[in-house]
């Protein structure tokens, strides 16, 4: 059973009753100017799809209300509202959210996340953008590559004050993997599910593997976008390409944001071919990355060997098996949907690991013939 991803809306709960006030409020209190002259009946809410781990809405004063007195003052934005994280990327002491406001201000600061124009207990309030996601046509825009590039590497060189080292990836894997097995009978889903190449190739030991050999394949740490994929790279209409949902990232292994990228690389969004794109598609934002970091940080950067296009190469490809393993063990721990018209059935839902899964074995295999991992 394959999803057809592009007919859902991609929602998070369900819509409060009284949304209409709530944003009316927030407006009013954290933007003032012509939200202070204007009633709850001269605005506009509406719920926004995207949001898989939080619930986003775009509220704007109505045309026939709008003014011309105050240019500081947006009359259109987006506000996200909390919901709680399928999980975290860094240990905040109980306060998971408490990152979230630093990097986001930051992230607006340098031009590289959404504009804030607010920040409260429970979301933020941002700048509304007209965007396309970063899908397949975007991918074959050079200009667009290079520019992607370019935003990645700033976010890579940005100094945040949180954990220096978060090692998510390996957590998280063995977490998730619990989880699974504490959930559900495993062997007993992969034979009455058919998942021949998860009961062919022991997951347990490949994931073992793989921990191994993100180790070894030393992978700089640095401030990380940790989801850098193209539902969260919004190529707008007036401020070029703004990354968003950095709710997630931490100091880590900057091969992850490399990984997942290029993982989907070359693909409809939702649906995977099952080739991994090739080098000569990759080569060009390496090299575009490496140039800006170079402006970045200066010479000292060529100057590391783990900073060269081949090394950088090997990060995308190994991390791209990581990216895929993500997705392997969360869906296979998930017990419920998170997509508000998703229906959910366990068993239906094992076509989406066990496709992933060949997909990784296929790519590893592909990897290994090439040398990629020595």
């Amino acid at each position: 059973m394959s999803i057809d991803f592009s007919n859902l809306k991609l929602e998070r709960g369900s819509t409060p009753d009284s949304i209409q006030d709530k944003c009316f409020q927030l407006c009013r209190d954290y933007l003032g100017g012509v939200w202070l002259n204007v009633t709850i009946h001269d605005i506009e809410v509406t719920r926004l799809s995207g949001g898989l781990t939080n619930q986003l809405y775009y509220c704007a004063v109505n045309e026939d209300k709008r003014t011309n007195d105050d240019s500081n003052v947006p009359q259109e934005v987006a506000i996200r509202l909390y919901q709680d994280k399928h999980f975290s990327g860094s240990e905040t002491g109980g306060n998971e959210r408490l990152t979230d406001v630093i990097i986001a201000q930051i992230m607006s600061d340098k031009g590289l996340g959404p504009k804030i124009y607010g920040l409260f207990e429970s979301g933020q309030i941002q700048k509304y953008y007209k965007h396309t996601c970063f899908r397949v046509d975007q991918q074959n825009d050079p200009n667009l590559v290079q520019e992607l590039a370019q935003k990645l590497a700033r976010v890579h060189s940005t100094s945040v004050p949180i954990k220096k080292f978060s090692n998510w990836i390996l957590n998280y894997f063995h977490n998730f993997y619990s989880e699974a097995n504490s959930r559900f009978d495993l062997k007993t889903l992969y034979e009455e599910c058919n998942c021949e190449t998860l009961k062919t190739h022991d997951l347990n030991t490949e994931l073992e593997w793989l921990k191994k050999l993100i180790v070894e394949t030393d992978s700089p740490v640095m401030f990380t976008h940790v989801d850098f994929r193209g539902s969260n790279i919004m190529v707008t209409e007036t401020d070029g390409i703004v990354l968003c949902d950095f709710e997630y990232s931490c100091n880590d292994y900057r091969g992850f944001d490399f990984g997942t990228i290029f993982a989907e690389w070359g693909n409809t969004f939702g649906k995977h071919h099952g080739t991994f794109t090739d080098d000569h598609n990759i080569i060009p934002f390496i090299e575009s990355y490496i140039e800006e970091s170079v402006n970045i940080v200066g010479q000292d950067f060529a100057r590391d060997e783990r900073n060269s296009l081949k090394h950088i190469m090997k990060e995308v490809k190994v991390f791209s098996l990581v990216a895929y393993m993500f997705i392997i063990l969360f869906t296979l721990r998930m017990d419920n949907a998170i997509i508000s018209d998703m229906p959910f059935d366990k068993k239906k839902s094992m076509a989406t690991p066990e496709n992933i899964y060949k997909e990784y074995i296929n790519h590893k295999t592909k990897f290994i013939k090439d040398n990629i991992f020595n």
